[in-house]
């Protein structure tokens, strides 16, 4: 089973991270990515660079701190038209099997169009990528937004992870990545198949044909979705 869901608000208790660098402070490093990194600026689509201000690399972006202290890194892109091309891909993590793991990232919109809808998948033991979610952020710029998603280890010992992004507009579709996270316990504030506060919900079918769920806080009602 997988759950699902984005939440915009603060992260809960920490909890041991097995993502390598998750937090981007040791730079352009512990990833790979299908995107170009181009540390000098932000132009053309489908670039990336590790960088503590959005706007100091893109000046069509919103200036903005990172999530995890305000005045650390994080991964930044000017987002590929391309449908399913790996933002970001995690090395291989050992894994207990018989648990259940929370993937989740935050995410933050940089320009005031197309948002970006990022497609969590993971593939157990080498084997074929399984779709945990795909989840928009709202167009909004400048918050961070909690997106969590959540899988069964069954028998497999170890995980890799992936970002892809199922937003294909040109214009626009320029987002933050930070904090990305693997743990037997949520960051997020409510995590996957959590009951949040009352807000409002969403529902897409993107990319991928798999329903995700966007959930704003100081809105009235809530969707979470099963696959």
């Amino acid at each position: 089973m997988a759950v699902a869901c984005l939440i915009s608000g603060a992260s809960s208790v920490q909890a041991a991270n097995l993502v390598t660098n998750g937090d981007f402070e040791a730079g352009n490093v512990g990833f790979t990515s299908g995107y170009t990194y181009r540390p000098g600026d932000g132009f053309p689509a489908g670039v990336y660079s590790v960088v503590a201000n959005p706007k100091a690399w893109n000046s069509n972006f919103v200036k903005a701190g990172d999530h995890t202290t305000g005045s650390g890194q994080m991964f930044v892109a000017n987002g590929s038209p391309t449908l399913g091309r790996v933002v970001w891909q995690s090395s291989t993590i050992a894994i207990l099997s018989g648990s259940t793991y929370f993937f989740e990232a935050f995410v933050m919109n940089l320009f005031p169009s197309s948002p970006p809808n990022l497609t969590f998948t993971v593939s157990l033991d080498g084997g074929a990528e399984q779709v945990l979610g795909t989840l928009g952020v709202p167009i909004t710029t400048g918050i961070w937004n909690g997106l969590s998603t959540s899988f069964g280890s069954g028998g497999a010992t170890s995980a890799t992870l992936f970002l892809r992004n199922a937003q294909t507009a040109f214009t626009g579709n320029d987002f933050a990545i930070d904090d990305i996270y693997l743990g037997t316990s949520s960051v997020v504030d409510p995590p996957a198949g959590g009951v949040p506060e009352p807000a409002t919900w969403a529902m897409m079918l993107l990319g991928f044909g798999l329903i995700g769920t966007t959930l704003r806080r100081r809105s009235p009602a809530r969707l979470s979705t099963t696959a």
